[in-house]
């Protein structure tokens, strides 16, 4: 299983120069199976970039398949879908899972992102892809040989958000974010989700010290010390604040690195780049 990064940041795209080198586009990772089998995780403005991709593959002919996994619907892991090429050819077809919530089901959620007011492709009946909506649960699911597992990371009824793994021969990837660990049955929960994980990508825009409003999010700290306690492999900052600049994340890697080394730990650390591909 490989993992590409499309899209990195949060909150909003960040381009300009500062921003090059680990990219400014918002949530998207693609994963693709030892069959073929094409996942993505988040529908960002990174997904466009994931979309110009594909029309290289099957897609372009109308023969592609993708099942693609939302967290949640804020804009920045959202946002994306209805602009690549590849949602406007049939033949393709798209399995999009995610969470329900109390304002509607997300394909009703989708719909409304694409009502005239907002967008030139007036709702989903315009996009020419096969396409269909399953709500996630906790029970595991097949995408050819790969396992994906849900796992409930906040109970707001207007904005559940929903953690991912993905699993092939033994070997697992899990993509935690938006998640603010204020309980600790989350926690332990999320700890037990991504135990012996291969890779774990998680949200950390801010370190604790930092005084941000920033709704909800997890700290820096709070990644590497679950991915400690869970015995992940490989930790990807992600989610990059949309103030912090390329030199300033060699700066925090560099930073976690050296305390991680002074602690004796032992966790392979980075922070996701757009165009990053990553064996799991």
């Amino acid at each position: 299983m490989k993992a590409q990064f499309w899209g990195v940041r949060g909150y909003v795209p960040t381009p300009g120069a500062a921003f090059l080198r680990y990219g400014g586009n918002t949530c998207c990772v693609s994963l693709r199976g030892a069959g073929g089998e094409l996942l993505a995780l988040d529908s960002g403005t990174g997904f466009c970039q994931l979309g110009v991709a594909l029309m290289a593959d099957d897609f372009q002919a109308g023969r592609g398949e993708l099942t693609l996994l939302i967290t949640h619907t804020y804009w920045d892991h959202f946002l994306g879908l209805p602009f690549p090429g590849i949602v406007h050819i049939p033949g393709n077809q798209l399995r999009i899972y995610g969470p329900d919530s109390a304002r509607g089901p997300l394909e009703m959620i989708y719909d409304n992102m694409l009502a005239p007011v907002y967008s030139p492709v007036f709702g989903l009946a315009h996009i020419a892809a096969t396409h269909s909506f399953h709500p996630i649960s906790s029970e595991p699911f097949q995408v050819g040989q790969l396992t994906v597992r849900g796992m409930p990371l906040s109970r707001r009824a207007q904005s559940p958000i929903w953690a991912y793994r993905v699993e092939e021969a033994g070997r697992a990837l899990v993509y935690i974010t938006d998640a603010r660990y204020t309980d600790d049955a989350i926690w332990r929960e999320a700890v037990h989700f991504a135990r012996d994980a291969e890779v774990l990508i998680h949200s950390a825009p801010y370190l604790r010290g930092e005084a941000v409003r920033d709704y909800g999010h997890s700290r820096v700290e709070d990644a590497i010390e679950l991915a400690l306690e869970a015995g992940v492999r490989r930790l990807y900052l992600y989610h990059h604040a949309p103030t912090r600049t390329d030199d300033d994340l060699d700066a925090l890697v560099a930073r976690c690195r050296g305390e991680l080394a002074a602690d004796g730990q032992r966790l392979d650390l980075d922070a996701a780049r757009e165009g990053e591909i990553v064996e799991v």
